[in-house]
Order: structure tokens, then sequence, then C-alpha cells
């Protein structure tokens, strides 16, 4: 193939329209670092420096929500206290029932009450946009401080959840659900087969959450988690043609391994014959969605 030849005029104007398009990409990026680092947004009045009110945690003396049974609401940004006797490090289930744009913070454990000029920023537990949406509060070993952010009148359920728990390294199940495993492992593999998305939220207690898993159709993918007494697991799934999921953990030899230059065996192995141990790494495991 041969080059096209283009006129001058043309390369002026391709030249000029990639300028322009530079020049905008790098206003979007620059209102996008502003928004995230440095409390920048666009308002009502177009692009303003976003003020204290906006982060509830940087006011002294910020509004604290009652409950109602177990339904908190509000107008506005805002504090809910919960004592450690009370909530016993147990998970809740935040409901939306009314509202949109939710974000909902903790407090730090070393940040308990300390004046707002000392308070660092709280662990994001969780963004929430449409009614019915969940999502799981996991306390950290002190008070609960749940901090809501939001301009609109808002509304949601706070109860605690019913969580299953992973107690051979293996769950599986479909649409939504709320798991939680305690013990060494460190790493998992999630696996999905269906058309429908595929969400999952990782929560260890007293860290942040995050949800490294935003796909649909078959997935299968290994995320992993700092170190932690339990690690908390939200599942959205909402496909309807008979899609499922499951949660395979890797977990850790239990057994001390057999030294073969010192132990004897009870029969001399031959050279077909294997020896599977506790030990065998999950993906060498039965699956059922392989």
């Amino acid at each position: 193939m041969r080059a096209v030849p283009v006129s001058s005029a043309a390369r002026r104007r391709i030249r000029t329209f990639s300028v322009w398009l530079w020049v905008w990409g790098s206003i979007v990026l620059f209102i996008g670092a502003l928004n995230t680092f440095a409390d920048v947004g666009l308002g009502d009045d177009g692009l303003a420096i976003i003020g204290d009110d906006v982060n509830p945690w940087d006011i002294e003396e910020p509004p604290i929500f009652e409950p109602v049974g177990a339904t908190y609401s509000g107008d506005g940004s805002g504090l809910i206290r919960i004592p450690l006797e009370e909530h016993n490090q147990e998970a809740y289930r935040l409901t939306l029932v009314a509202g949109e744009y939710l974000d909902v913070y903790i407090t730090e454990p070393e940040d308990i009450d300390q004046p707002a000029n000392d308070r660092g920023y709280p662990m994001n537990v969780g963004y929430i946009y449409d009614i019915g949406d969940e999502t799981l509060v996991v306390p950290p070993d002190v008070d609960l401080e749940l901090w809501v952010r939001t301009d609109d009148p808002w509304e949601f359920t706070l109860e605690k959840a019913e969580v299953t728990e992973i107690t051979n390294g293996l769950a599986s199940g479909k649409g939504n659900g709320f798991l939680v495993y305690r013990g060494d492992a460190v790493s998992a593999r999630f696996l999905h087969r269906g058309s429908g998305i595929f969400f999952v939220t990782i929560q260890t207690v007293g860290g942040q959450s995050d949800r490294p898993i935003i796909e649909s159709g078959d997935i299968d993918m290994r995320e992993s988690w700092a170190p932690t007494t339990a690690v908390y697991f939200s599942i959205e799934s909402d496909d309807e043609e008979g899609g499922a999921w499951s949660i395979d953990i890797d977990e850790l030899a239990t057994d001390d391994p057999v030294d073969f230059f010192t132990d004897t065996p009870t029969a001399a192995p031959t050279a077909l014959q294997t020896y599977p141990t506790e030990a065998e790494p999950a993906a060498t495991r039965g699956n059922l969605l392989r």
C-alpha cells in the first residue's frame, strides 16, 4: 500500500483537531484529579471548591442520626454511632429505602473520639445508587462510627446480616449472597457461568472495602486480600438464565509435610501411584463449575 496524499489545508485541520482534542482531554483529567484529591467538583454554580460541609467528618459537631427500630433517615450528611458491646463485630446489612447516591464510610479505629482537625479520611465501605441496593458494614473492634455523605434526603435499614460461613473452602450458589471465611488463606478463585452480571466486594475486619470484580458473563478470576481474622464476600448476580457462581478458597496446608528421606512408607510406591494430600492446591480439587 502507498501513502495517500493529503493537502496542506487538510493537514492543518487534522493538526488543529488533535490539539483541541488533547486540550479537552487534559481539562477533563484535571477536573477528575481535583474532584478525587482536592474536594473540587461541579455544583449548581459550576466548578467550585467543595466546602467542609460535604465531608461530615471535617465538622467538629456533625449531625447525629438515631434509629427508629432498624431504620435510619436524614437530610444530608451526618454520623451514626453504635457501641462495640452492641455490634460485637458482627456484620450489618445496609439496605437503601429512599434516596440515591449515598456514600458510606467507617472511622478508622485510631481516629475514634479524635477532634475534627485530627481525624483522618475514613474507610469507604460502599457507594449506593438505587433503592434496594445493599452493602455490608463490617465494624472494627471498637465503637462503630458510620458516616453518611450525601446532599439529599435518604433512608436505609441497618440490620445484622445473615452471612453464610465458608467452612470447607468452597461455596457456590445463584443470585446475591453474603459470605464469610475465617481462616489463614489470603486468596480465592471466583467463577461465574451465565450471561448476567457478577460483582464481588471483599471486606476484611478493620480493613478497606474493595470491589475487584465488576464483570458479566463467564468469569474465572483469582483475587487476594490482606491477612485478617475474617473476610467477607458480597456477591451480586442477577442472571435469570441459570447462571451460577462459586468461591474456591486457596486454603493453606494444615498437616506437617512428610519427610520421605526419614519416614518409611508402609508400601513401596509403583511408578503410577500418587499420594494426594489434604494440602492439594484449590485448583486441583473438584469444582462444581469446572
